[in-house]
């Protein structure tokens, strides 16, 4: 910089980082807004409204500024990875940007149209502001609309919880052991039980657990007892949603499926709908506005409202939701904690349900369950301090997988993954000899280090995966073969298609997801033309949801044809097991799906999935990152990478988003 850095604004000096693509046009764009309004002391808070932007952009709701005064580099992920050496020099270091205006608390100017500071103590009135920035306890520092989200989330979630509709408990104990079965002395303790008398206490209730605890087996008999003893004659208006089209499908076919194994009436059977939307289509999405039809002044007709992979669902969703949601009804979030977060800011699901493998469990919560459920809780989830943790005292956590052994395979790298044991993953990787005991455990886990995509051993491995789909694509009906026959060869294609599952960390570069597409169709096809077009045997997802051709977001499909003289269509599933074949023309949104991102994996699984993880370690990676694509596998798993090192520092990298829910 040919100038001193005293003598340039904060907005001549975000220009360059912008120009380098360290922070965002919106960043930038908030810095230059701020800079008219602010006074001739307030530069801080120029530079803290673009910071308080980039973070959101990470998924962070605010700016924790501790972690900005101690650590600026870390809490910033400035320079990111990217930037190259003349960049990092062109644009000033984030510790250098902020020892000239952030020394410490005291050089924030406290009386300011532009930052409203909040109370100490949560009890004494906020008052009224409409300044850009709010200041809340504990160096948060949030945009007003983000901090609006968080309060109207923190203050509707409060009242729920306090909400304790009348139970009796002898007619509860009988209805439970109507659906889970009479309790016995040689019964394990039953977490399900326990998550069923809990989701009574009151209107607010979380669910988690990793794939396969048995969530959905859980919430259909909870929607059982809810119609069973509810106090009004006609039944509960009960409303299913999930954040994506594809996790909507999902849930609305597990809870059919374990609807079929509940023991009641088919009376009470056809009181509870299987039927899921997407939150979007469930609040009503309104053409070029943020909010939604449905919302304080416009409630939903809900008495009932069960969202469904709520890891996925970011702050300003989980807003809208308890908005539009009417004071009397019941909220009910099931997920998994330890997967990926929303890709929008938040992490609402992780922060209500932190620690909840603890239990924290007060007295007054063990009591109701003792008292409800016949089932004493287990000591080491009790907690004398546990009113300090209000959510958990409505929140149920399940740590037995009915889908993955614990002690070996996917289960077991899943549970290393989740709690960060990096040392016996470096000897199972770089081949120690007390990794045997290691690879016996891990009988259903590969390992395949190759140095590029390219590597004959994982073209090999890739090949093999997808045999299955090219001999039956190759075993196309004659001519004459009628569309009845047609449709039942493509509902073997489609199941086939969920068989095998290239996984990638990231979207770009020779091992993210546009790389690995284009080299399984060079090896598939022998060149590239195919990429952007339409071919034979092209596995699509649909990218966004599309609701005139009744498409959701993620929804899988491939390019088939039923004769030589027909075009080709896509073939999607359609309700009941039906065959879908759609025009290419008619899909909009759409990308090649030999390979899709773990973060579109959500809600998914395969029977062999492959990971495959960037040659160098990224700020993405993650072990919330490798978890989910760990237990995206059925049967097995493999990993792919260049160097094992960059799985070690995946695990030990854990996501944590700012944020004060």
């Amino acid at each position: 910089m040919a100038n001193s850095p005293m003598k340039l604004s904060v907005v001549e000096i975000l220009e360059p980082m912008h120009e380098q693509g360290w922070i965002r046009s919106i960043d930038l764009a908030l810095a230059k807004y701020l800079e008219q309004l602010a006074g001739p002391d307030e530069e801080i808070l120029v530079l803290f409204g673009a910071l308080v932007s980039h973070q959101l952009g990470r998924g962070h709701p605010c700016l924790d500024l501790h972690g900005l005064l101690y650590d600026p580099e870390t809490t910033l992920a400035l320079p990111p990875e990217h930037a190259s050496a003349l960049a990092r020099e062109d644009c000033m270091r984030p510790a250098m940007l902020v020892c000239l205006y952030f020394r410490d608390y005291g050089s924030i100017p406290m009386r300011s149209k532009l930052l409203q500071v909040l109370p100490e103590d949560p009890a004494a009135p906020i008052g009224s502001s409409n300044s850009p920035l709010v200041l809340a306890p504990n160096g948060r520092l949030y945009l007003r609309r983000y901090w609006n989200y968080e309060l109207s989330i923190k203050n509707d979630l409060r009242q729920r919880m306090r909400q304790q509709p009348s139970v009796d408990s002898a007619a509860l104990k009988q209805v439970l052991d109507e659906l889970f079965g009479p309790l016995t002395a040689a019964d394990e303790y039953s977490w399900q039980r326990l998550a069923c008398a809990l989701a009574m206490r009151s209107c607010f209730t979380i669910v988690t657990g990793g794939p396969g605890t048995g969530k959905t087996y859980t919430v259909v008999r909870l929607l059982a007892t809810l119609q069973r003893l509810r106090e009004q004659q006609q039944p509960l208006r009960i409303r299913l949603a999930a954040p994506t089209g594809k996790a909507a499908a999902r849930m609305s076919e597990a809870i059919s499926t374990e609807l079929n194994n509940l023991n009641c009436s088919d009376g009470l059977k056809a009181e509870i709908t299987t039927e899921a939307v997407t939150l979007h289509r469930l609040l009503g999405s309104l053409p070029q506005q943020r909010g939604f039809k449905h919302n304080h002044s416009h409630p939903l007709a809900a008495d009932v409202l069960i969202i469904d992979e709520a890891s996925m669902v970011d702050i300003e969703m989980m807003a809208a939701v308890v908005d539009a949601l009417p004071a009397h009804a019941r909220l009910i979030l099931l997920g998994d904690k330890d997967q990926l977060a929303s890709v929008e800011a938040g992490a609402v699901l992780g922060q209500l349900c932190r620690e909840a493998e603890h239990g924290h469990y007060s007295d007054a919560t063990a009591n109701w369950l003792n008292e409800t459920s016949e089932q004493p809780l287990p000591m080491d989830k009790m907690d004398p301090q546990g009113e300090q943790w209000p959510y958990l005292q409505h929140t149920a956590m399940f740590h037995v997988s009915r889908r993955f052994d614990p002690n070996k395979g996917i289960g077991k790298l899943a549970n290393e993954v989740n709690q960060q044991q990096v040392g016996w993953l470096n000897d199972w990787m770089y081949g120690q000899e007390q990794a045997t005991a290691q690879q016996q455990q891990l009988d259903n886990i590969d390992l395949l280090v190759v140095e590029t995509a390219r590597a004959p051993a994982f073209k090999e491995l890739v090949l093999e995966g997808l045999s299955g789909l090219s001999e039956l694509l190759q075993q196309r009906p004659a001519p004459s073969a009628t569309d009845v026959e047609f449709d039942d060869w493509a509902r073997i294609v489609l199941t086939q298609l969920g068989q095998f599952q290239l996984l990638a960390a990231t979207r770009v570069g020779e091992w993210g997801l546009q790389g690995l597409n284009e080299q399984v169709i060079r090896w598939l096809h022998g060149d590239l033309e195919h990429v952007d077009g339409w071919f034979y045997g092209r596995p699509v997802m649909i990218t966004q949801n599309d609701y005139s051709m009744n498409l959701r977001n993620g929804d899988m499909g491939i390019v088939l044809q039923r004769r030589p003289d027909e075009p080709l269509r896509v073939v999607f599933w359609g309700a009941d097991q039906r065959i879908r074949w759609i025009v290419p023309s008619r899909l909009s949104f759409v990308e090649t799906a030999y390979a899709m991102t773990i973060h579109k994996s959500q809600g998914s699984e395969f029977a062999h999935t492959v990971v495959v993880l960037p040659d160098r370690d990224m700020p993405v990676l993650s072990k919330e990152l490798l978890y989910t694509g760990i237990t995206r596998g059925k049967t097995r798993v493999s990993l792919v990478c260049a160097n094992p090192w960059v799985i070690i520092q995946a695990v030990k990298r854990k996501i944590s988003r700012s944020g004060g829910l």
